[in-house]
């Protein structure tokens, strides 16, 4: 009795702390909607209306996921009407995080035991991917939540074959699978638990797939109902993220490797290198088991979701880190078994080796966190030409980013078609603007980060980046705003000009001598809440 309350204890700790890391700072950037997706989802949830306007297709025509985000946000914020919709989304987005820690929990108690259901809940409490997301309203966070609800009755499934389970399964799934198209995965491990279940097979699978069908049906019903458009728009987002669409927000995936790129993404700042490490060698040990015959049912169910999963989206074009939020649960359940397993091997291991991860965890979670107490470099960024600049300046700012200032009603804003393609038209209306400019405005890495890896397309975009950054156009730098997750002096710092011809100039780096630059990360890791903000000044203007 005093073992199952001490479980209890520390997993409500484990709970609250997970809380209290997501619901900080959830106004991180002045709530000037700075992530362009969930900008798109909160726009389009508040246009919906009840009873006749609760179609999305006819407020957002090209809506490519699932619809219960939308109706979610609506249906809370007609619930606290005077908070700002942005604020609400984003406290959804926390708590349906804080909600997958506890089912963390669940799944690795149910098969592995507790303490692997602990310490695996633990790492998900207090990883940088998940605590960071979970400030964002993105369809990820629900889909992660609704994906590992799924697989936990999935594999009480497999265990003791009730169909109160294959009906909570299929429920789940279709819940995942009205967040984002990509739980369509799951029929592979409920497909598992049904054949994997002691009894009742095909009454299993018809329970699921009907549980499955009506949760779509009744969170989604335009989807079904304008089939064509659904599915049209899936197609072009399947195009977008396959590379057969070029847009571009997806340029900074130009020669990454499959695999190898989200995997280096997540040991570089999602899982950290410690944790990742042992996510996939838990992963590895999982599947030697397998093959090696020893692993019960529930077992194969995990593995059925993690493998086709990653397989899927770590073959992609684009490799948004986020995709994989779904699967970074199991992986932490298997890195907390692995160290169960080295503890079982010899004792002594599991204290040691579980501070060494939390630790390493919790440095990147508290330095992730504490940065939303510094403002957002575009907020500080546009205080400074409120400040610095006369009213009716103007300004060259990149397009595909967020204009700055952000209130330009006082200024002159000119748009640098910097993604177009190299064309003679390209650079007249580029060499003309920059003539009119007195201020160029660089936002974030988006345009010199990706278009400076592509020579081969984009060479005279280099070049430009290149003379603009050594101040041969005509502009010196004059300011440089930037927030790092930072821990007293230590400070976690990107290199975005990694590899490129060209730095950024002096002041746009961390001032500690304890900076750690932790490489080229994604462009979702960095800037949506700490991009850096470089202004150039007219020489002589």
């Amino acid at each position: 009795m005093r073992r199952r309350w001490s479980t209890w204890f520390l997993l409500c700790a484990l709970v609250l702390a997970a809380a209290a890391f997501r619901f900080y700072g959830l106004a991180w950037d002045g709530l000037i909607g700075a992530h362009p997706d969930e900008r798109y989802v909160v726009d389009a949830a508040a246009r919906l209306s009840f009873p006749g306007g609760l179609n999305p297709f006819t407020v957002a025509p090209d809506y490519a996921y699932g619809h219960l985000p939308l109706y979610l946000l609506a249906a809370a914020h007609g619930l606290v009407s005077g908070v700002d919709p942005l604020l609400v989304g984003r406290a959804l987005s926390a708590l349906f995080d804080v909600g997958t820690v506890a089912l963390t929990f669940a799944l690795g108690r149910r098969v592995y035991g507790e303490r692997v259901g602990l310490l695996g809940a633990a790492f998900v409490a207090v990883m940088a991917a998940h605590v960071q997301e979970a400030h964002f309203y993105t369809a990820d966070t629900l889909l992660a939540f609704f994906s590992i609800a799924a697989l936990f009755f999935a594999v009480r499934f497999a265990g003791e074959g009730r169909a109160v389970d294959a009906c909570l399964a299929g429920g789940a799934a279709g819940l995942a699978l009205g967040s984002k198209a990509t739980a369509g995965l799951l029929a592979v491990p409920l497909g598992l638990a049904c054949w994997s279940a002691p009894d009742g097979r095909e009454q299993g699978v018809w329970r699921c797939g009907v549980a499955t069908g009506a949760a779509f049906l009744l969170v989604d019903p335009f989807a079904v109902i304008e089939l064509p458009t659904f599915l049209g728009n899936l197609a072009r987002q399947g195009a977008v993220l396959r590379g057969a669409l070029d847009v571009p927000y997806t340029r900074q995936y130009h020669r990454t490797l499959p695999y190898v790129y989200p995997v280096m993404q997540q040991l570089r700042w999602g899982m950290g290198w410690l944790m990742g490490t042992g996510a996939f060698a838990g992963l590895a040990y999982e599947a030697a088991r397998v093959v090696r015959r020893s692993a019960p049912g529930e077992v194969w169910v995990l593995l059925a979701w993690v493998v086709p999963f990653f397989s899927f989206v770590g073959g992609l074009y684009a490799k948004f880190p986020r995709y994989l939020l779904p699967i970074l649960p199991v992986l932490a359940i298997y890195a907390a078994h692995l160290i169960d397993a080295l503890d079982r091997w010899r004792r002594g291991l599991l204290v040691g080796l579980s501070a060494l991860v939390l630790g390493a965890l919790l440095l990147r979670c508290g330095a992730l966190v504490g940065m939303y107490r510094a403002p957002h470099p575009w907020a500080a960024a546009s205080e400074w030409f409120y400040e610095e600049v006369e009213p009716g300046a103007t300004v060259a700012v990149e397009a595909w980013d967020h204009p700055l200032p952000v209130d330009a009603s006082d200024y002159a804003l000119v748009e640098l078609p910097v993604f177009d393609e190299e064309t003679e038209e390209k650079w007249v209306v580029m060499e003309e603007r920059l003539a009119e400019a007195e201020y160029v405005v660089v936002a974030s890495r988006r345009g010199y980060a990706s278009l400076g890896r592509w020579p081969a397309r984009h060479g005279r975009t280099l070049r430009y980046y290149e003379r603009l950054f050594e101040g041969e156009l005509g502009f010196e730098p004059v300011a440089c705003f930037t927030r790092y997750p930072r821990l007293g002096p230590l400070a976690l710092a990107d290199d975005p000009t990694s590899g490129l011809a060209f730095s950024l100039p002096d002041g746009c780096e961390p001032a500690s001598r304890w900076a750690r630059h932790l490489g080229r990360l994604d462009e979702s890791y960095v800037v949506y809440d700490h991009p850096r903000v470089v202004v150039f000044k007219e020489v002589g203007g």
